[in-house]
C-alpha cells in the first residue's frame, strides 16, 4: 500500500471518530514531506483555549528581534495582576521577579493565565491581530484575556481554525515570520508538557505544541519531528457533551493513529517495506 493509500486510509478512519464524536471535532494534519494534507471540519470556527499563546509568543518574540521590547527586561508581577485557570505565578509570595521571556516560556510551558495576561498587555490586542492578520489568518482572533468571565457572557471568544492553526505551525516550520525567531518558538514549544501531543507520542520524539482546553472544549496543535516524515497536526473540540477526559482521551487516540500512520510512512520505502536502519539503501 502506497504512503497515498495510507492517508486515504487515515482520513476514512477520522472521518468515522470524527462522526461519532459527541460534540464537534476538527482535525487538520499537513505532511511537512510530502506536502498531502488531511482537513475534516478544518475550517470549522472553535475556541481557542490556549493554544492562542502560540500566536502570542510568535508575536512577542518579533518584536523582540526588531528591539521594540527587551526580551530580557526584568518584571515584578503585584498580586493584582494574579488571573485565575492554569499557572504557578498566581501560588508564589511576594512580586515574583522574572525575565519577560521567563514570563513567555511560563505561557507556554504551564499554560500560566497570569504570564500571559501580562504578555496581551505588553503587546496590545489590536497589535497582535495585527500580526496575526499579517500572517494571514482571517479567521484567527485574539478577543479577550485570559479567563475574562465577562467577556466570555458577552461572546467575545478566541477562536481559530484546525486548517489555520497548522498553517500557522506550517509558518513557523518554515522559518516565518523570521528564522530566528521561529526557531525560538518552536524550541520553547518543544519544552516537555503533558499535553495531548504529548502524551499520545513516544518520548524521544520531540513534539513543538501548545494545548488547550475549557468547559466542553479541548484541543492541541503542533508539529511532530518525526524523523524522515514531520507533520503538523490541529485537533480541536467544542460542544462536547462529555467530560474534560473524555475529549482529552479522545484527542489523545486520534493523535496515536496519525502518528501510527506517518511512523509506517517514515520508515518503509514506496512499496511498504521496511527500510532495514543498519542499510545505506
Amino acid at each position: 500500500m502506497s504512503n497515498e493509500l495510507l492517508l486515504e486510509k487515515l482520513e476514512d478512519d477520522l472521518i468515522d471518530k470524527l462522526d461519532q464524536f459527541p460534540g464537534v471535532a476538527g482535525v487538520s494534519i499537513k505532511d511537512l514531506i510530502s506536502g498531502n494534507d488531511i482537513s475534516i471540519n478544518g475550517n470549522e470556527i472553535f475556541p481557542t483555549a490556549s493554544i492562542i499563546k502560540i500566536h502570542i509568543l510568535t508575536y512577542l518574540l518579533k518584536m523582540a528581534e526588531s528591539g521594540s521590547i527587551d526580551i530580557n527586561k526584568r518584571i515584578s508581577v503585584d498580586k493584582n495582576e494574579f488571573t485565575g485557570g492554569t499557572g504557578i505565578l498566581k501560588y508564589l509570595k511576594g512580586k515574583p521577579d522574572l525575565t519577560l521571556r521567563d514570563i513567555a516560556v511560563l505561557m507556554i510551558m504551564l499554560s500560566d493565565n497570569t504570564a500571559t495576561n501580562i504578555c496581551i498587555d505588553l503587546l496590545g490586542i489590536e497589535n497582535i491581530n495585527s500580526f496575526i492578520s499579517d500572517m494571514e489568518l482571517s479567521s484567527t482572533k485574539l478577543n479577550r484575556k485570559m479567563m475574562d468571565e465577562k467577556a466570555i457572557i458577552q461572546g467575545n471568544e478566541n477562536l481559530s481554525t484546525p486548517k489555520e492553526l497548522t498553517k500557522m505551525l506550517e509558518k513557523l516550520y518554515l522559518g516565518l515570520p523570521s528564522k530566528a525567531v521561529s526557531k525560538d518558538v518552536l524550541q520553547i514549544m518543544s519544552e516537555p508538557k503533558n499535553s495531548c501531543l504529548n502524551l499520545s507520542t513516544p518520548s524521544d520524539i520531540t513534539v513543538a505544541n501548545k494545548g488547550g482546553g475549557m468547559e466542553h472544549v479541548r484541543g492541541d496543535s503542533g508539529i511532530v519531528f518525526l524523523e524522515n516524515n514531520p507533520y503538523i497536526i490541529s485537533i480541536l473540540t467544542k460542544s462536547c457533551y462529555k467530560g474534560s477526559g473524555f475529549q482529552e482521551k479522545y484527542i489523545v487516540n486520534i493523535a496515536k493513529d496519525v502518528f501510527e500512520i506517518f511512523n509506517v510512512i517514515s520508515s518503509t520505502n514506496q512499496y511498504g517495506l521496511s527500510i532495514p536502519k543498519d542499510m545505506n539503501l
